[in-house]
């Protein structure tokens, strides 16, 4: 198929073909391309000057166990409800990103180390408190987060360092 067919069987089923660029297909936010983009040419990374940007790295613990126990459906269904809290629960500045699999991020644009951790622990907090329930299954679900947070520029003066700084702080979450 060519590319010119491409674009319009898209356009015909009623999908923008600019905004697949950059829009995860199942969980409806930014996806990781957008997310490198966003970094690499719209953050003056040598100009902050005391404007704090943050990035939560954000993990769905022991997602495995969901997929091997319920099915990838169920599976699905619980990444776009995390992805629907981000949604409902992130300021007005934060973008939230599907990162790869279950990993999802949030970039707060003004945001130093200190409100993007209480806003990571409202996160955790709201998904301890509202248990996943799939309609195909009889109970609810209880999952869980794990979080790593990065802060421009005191952790990182470039985007690389800035995700890998996340990336490393999630892990210790862990």
């Amino acid at each position: 198929m060519e590319e010119l067919e491409l674009v319009q069987l898209l356009e015909t089923a009623g999908k923008d073909p600019a905004r697949l660029i950059f829009e995860d297909e199942l969980t409806k936010i930014y996806n990781r391309r957008f997310l490198f983009q966003f970094l690499e040419s719209k953050v003056p990374w040598h100009r902050l000057n005391g404007n704090s940007l943050s990035l939560l790295m954000i993990d769905l613990d022991h997602f495995k166990a969901v997929n091997d126990t319920f099915g990838h459906q169920v599976g699905d269904l619980a990444l776009v409800w995390l992805a629907n809290h981000l949604k409902d629960l992130a300021p007005d500045s934060g973008l939230p990103i599907r990162y790869a699999g279950d990993e999802f991020m949030l970039l707060m644009k003004d945001a130093d180390k200190a409100s993007a951790t209480e806003w990571g622990h409202r996160l955790i907090e709201r998904i301890r408190q509202n248990r996943f329930q799939a309609p195909s299954i009889r109970e609810a679900i209880d999952l869980t987060l794990s979080v790593g947070i990065a802060t421009a520029p005191t952790d990182a003066d470039n985007w690389k360092d800035f995700i890998q700084k996340a990336d490393m702080a999630l892990y210790s979450a862990k």
